[in-house]
């Protein structure tokens, strides 16, 4: 019997100083409709279609073979989050998702979430490194990933021109998973409806970070 796991890897970077920042130096994996992204929808606590995926994933043990794309900064399976204000973890009720930022985006004030699930060589091989580097003792090839990203994405309520900008690349080698967080600009915390200052884009119930 194989055994699937799948690792977490964040890494945080500094501020991306343009819209979509493609440059081989960037802390991002190339993103954008340039990148054939496909983006959601400019709707307050939105989401995409279910997104069916080439390869399954398997998180916590189970194989997924579909996913969501939260605006509120969730990747979730097998149902879609609009919750906005993060509950403390652990979470009751089971909900599979991964949280880069779950926190109440809104893109109608500002930002674009992109996401695309790929096999481009390049992509692959920038994963397999990327995990080799980290995980040096796990033999790993990417055959697979998924990007998903919040570009300069505002917050409900916003009276600032503060914005987010961060990534979830999950991939898997079709035996064990991986989901790296990439962080390239975080200027607010909370949305209004969250406790949050409009002003400030701080306070109250603030974003959080985690897999369930």
């Amino acid at each position: 019997m194989e055994t699937f796991c799948a690792f977490l890897l964040l890494v945080v970077g500094s501020a991306v100083t343009s819209a979509v920042q493609n440059s081989k130096d960037s802390l991002l994996y190339p993103y954008g409709t340039d990148q054939g992204d496909r983006k959601n929808p400019k709707l307050d606590d939105g989401t995409s279609p279910e997104i069916p995926i080439s390869e399954p994933f398997t998180f916590y043990g189970k194989p997924y073979y579909s996913l969501y794309v939260n605006n509120n900064g969730v990747v979730s399976f097998g149902v879609n989050v609009s919750q906005y204000t993060p509950d403390p973890f652990p979470l009751e009720g089971g909900w599979p998702f991964v949280a880069p930022y779950w926190g109440d985006v809104d893109n109608r004030m500002g930002g674009d979430v992109f996401w695309r699930q790929t096999q481009d060589p390049a992509i692959l091989s920038r994963c397999t490194a990327d995990i080799n580097q980290y995980f040096p003792k796990i033999p790993f090839q990417a055959i697979w990933a998924f990007i998903a990203t919040w570009d300069h994405v505002a917050y409900f309520g916003s009276a600032s021109k503060k914005v987010n900008t961060f990534q979830a690349v999950l991939t898997t080698n079709g035996n064990i998973a991986f989901i790296l967080l990439n962080y390239a600009d975080i200027q607010w915390t909370t949305g209004r409806a969250s406790g949050g200052d409009a002003k400030t884009g701080l306070g109250g119930t603030p974003a959080q970070v985690f897999m369930n």
